[in-house]
């Protein structure tokens, strides 16, 4: 995905399993002197973090192509990035990877309002989107796991949510950052993330009792 600048031999920073036990100050200081080895070694340290916000944000479609968006997007701006005070790098790339994801929500919707909805997305209903109910000749029902069903319906219920519902929901409850990493992701205070995070998780559990009341745990509808 991105090319070698330079040999560096046995002074890569990236070099074999050394890469795994080097601090991200250590690598991003390398990264900022043109070794390409070095930033790659962050985008294998954080690819699945990313990949799996951009899923959680966006959905499956395109998410390889947007979680390349977000490494391309941080190692453009690499140059300005400074280690002070509470900042990190991996807070930095989340903030990158949620406005990302935020972006292309926002192009979809746009999209959505010129052109139409496309086959495979959610119907707006006066009771909120639901999902078209279109049959899958690729896969029977049988061959789908209990865990691949109740996946798809938390990212069904998760895109029912508004914006900032979503991020917050993601951002903690899935991704498991701390609220602290959360707010300077977000750039908000802690105390508007904590209330805006309940608000969201009252949402969710409505939408997921109306919406997949099936796949609720017994005792919780």
């Amino acid at each position: 995905m991105f090319v070698k600048k330079n040999g560096g031999g046995d002074q890569s920073l990236a070099a074999g399993s050394v890469a795994q036990e080097v601090d991200d100050s250590v690598l991003v200081k390398a990264a900022q002197g043109g070794d390409a080895e070095a930033f790659g070694a962050l985008v294998d340290r954080y690819h699945k973090q990313m990949y799996a916000l951009v899923v959680r944000m966006c959905g499956q479609t395109e998410a390889e192509d947007l979680t390349q968006d977000v490494f391309l997007k941080a190692l453009d701006a690499l140059q300005r990035f400074q280690f002070h005070g509470e900042a990190s790098f991996r807070t930095w790339l989340y903030r990158i990877g949620v406005n990302t994801a935020i972006n292309e929500l926002r192009q979809r919707k746009r999209s959505r309002q010129i052109m139409g909805p496309s086959l495979d997305e959610p119907v707006l209903t006066d009771d909120g989107p639901v999902q078209r109910q279109l049959s899958d000749i690729s896969q029977e029902p049988y061959r789908l796991t209990v865990q691949n069903e109740l996946q798809q319906a938390v990212n069904e219920v998760l895109e029912m949510l508004t914006e900032k519902q979503r991020t917050a929901l993601v951002m903690i409850d899935l991704q498991g950052l701390t609220y602290e990493d959360a707010a300077q992701v977000l750039n908000c205070p802690l105390g508007t993330l904590k209330s805006r995070l309940v608000r969201a998780r009252e949402a969710f559990a409505e939408k997921f009792r109306e919406h997949k009341p099936q796949l609720m745990p017994d005792g919780a509808t």
